[in-house]
């Protein structure tokens, strides 16, 4: 199939809000669900839970036959209510080579139906997810909320081809939101230009709040990595260091960009999201005291609340890779990686939080010791920041009541930025 479909395929980040999953399977067991339908077409290969390096998937392969395949692989029924946004997410990988180009030998589609399954819409096929890598479980997100308010919605997996090769499915999801998510692109693909693994991995970013120390193996098919339960806490209209360290995989120069989608619209280049890192590392193993800093300018115009971060690398320098700057594209060698950052305003007065919207607060404010903590959605982590941005306590917590000292720090003023399951809120606290 070549036409192109108008959908994106997407990378979601949610916005603070309610966001509930109303159906989803990860097929780890040995064998299709029994909830789930499969209609076999093909005698000798359909849907089944196969294992792979990710993990457990659904999954068809090929008959080598070679026989035509028809095989399809059905939801159960999901009741889509009346919430404002409904999102369909998966993890699909199959062959580019067998699927698209050279060769057309096979297709996968997604279809929707309102109907109980009489009857269906297709929503999405492979060729949405625009070039790919043979194989690489690519995070798909589809809006579907144009079906809501339907009781007996079903979705299908559709495998449609004729000697073609395996497709794999993980990772399924529907979801209710009362916000609308954030559309990212990517994954990138960091290949050379024999097709093989081209990964080169970023092994530190710290800034402000994130202390990332990851793997320098390269040549893994680790071409980009998703961080986003990190999180970096920034002032607007304040600067920040960022330290960077990467494996050059030899005597090579490699570059950085940083991206920041400062007016949370889902784009990570609009004027000044932008950040080529003027430092470059070169013959670094990445474990190594190479590094790269690069100073981060947060608008005064920047959104407060999460948003995205992205952190490139690739070979060479922006005059041999002009691309280093688009935030879409990948390259020969290199990485990428995505955080999240939470942006406070430099005005945020004590209590500022819309008593309407909080879900947590603090007491007593201000305090000369203990900050107690009180939250309607459990807290997953909470980072206290000076004024300047730096982080001065960060702590996991998975709770809803509990309680953090404040007795180390000097008296100032602190924001306090809480991490829960409907989102990241943040409020001043001062300490006396």
């Amino acid at each position: 199939m070549r036409t192109k479909l108008l959908y994106a395929v997407l990378l979601a980040l949610p916005l603070p809000g309610f966001s509930q999953v109303i159906l989803s399977e990860n097929f780890n067991g040995t064998t299709i669900p029994s909830t789930w339908v499969v209609q076999q077409s093909n005698p000798n290969e359909t849907w089944k839970v196969s294992s792979v390096s990710s993990g457990s998937v659904a999954s068809v392969d090929y008959d080598d036959t070679p026989g035509q395949q028809n095989e399809w692989l059905i939801s159960p029924s999901v009741n889509l209510g009346n919430a404002t946004y409904y999102y369909l997410k998966f993890k699909a990988g199959l062959s580019y080579y067998w699927s698209v180009d050279p060769n057309n030998n096979y297709d996968a589609f997604v279809k929707i139906s309102t109907d109980n399954g009489v009857t269906w819409n297709q929503i999405w096929s492979e060729t949405n997810l625009g070039t790919f890598s043979n194989y690489v479980m690519n995070s798909v997100m589809i809006d579907i909320s144009a079906y809501k308010n339907n009781p007996n919605v079903k979705v299908a997996f559709q495998y449609v081809g004729n000697d073609g090769a395996a497709l794999y499915i993980d990772d399924f999801s529907v979801e209710a939101s009362n916000s609308a998510q954030l559309n990212y692109c990517g994954p990138l693909t960091f290949e050379d230009s024999f097709g093989g693994e081209g990964d080169e991995p970023i092994t530190l970013i710290n800034f402000s709040g994130i202390n990332n120390a990851t793997d320098s193996d390269p040549y893994v098919g680790d071409y980009h990595q998703f961080f986003l339960s990190q999180t970096a806490t920034v002032t607007a209209g304040q600067s920040y260091n960022i330290t960077l360290k990467g494996n050059t995989g030899g005597n090579y120069e490699n570059s950085f960009a940083v991206f920041i989608d400062w007016n949370q619209n889902g784009v990570l280049n609009d004027p000044g999201e932008v950040y080529p890192v003027t430092q470059t590392i070169t013959a670094s193993t990445g474990e190594d005291a190479t590094q790269a800093v690069q100073s981060i300018a947060v608008p005064a115009t920047a959104l407060t609340g999460s948003t995205r971060m992205r952190v490139k690398k690739i070979y060479g320098t922006i005059d041999d890779d002009p691309d280093l700057t688009d935030p879409c594209t990948g390259s020969d060698y290199g990485q990428a990686e995505d955080y999240t950052v939470n942006v406070v305003s430099s005005s945020l007065a004590v209590d500022e939080i819309n008593k309407k919207d909080s879900v947590f607060r603090i007491y007593p404010n201000p305090t000369s010791d203990i900050l107690n903590f009180e939250s309607k959605a459990k807290v997953k982590s909470v980072t206290i920041a000076d004024m300047s941005g730096r982080n001065v306590i960060a702590s996991g917590v998975n709770q809803n009541t509990f309680n953090i000292s404040l007795s180390t720090l000097p008296a100032g003023t602190y924001i306090v930025t809480a991490q829960t399951e409907s989102g990241v809120q943040s409020t001043k606290v001062i300490k006396k």
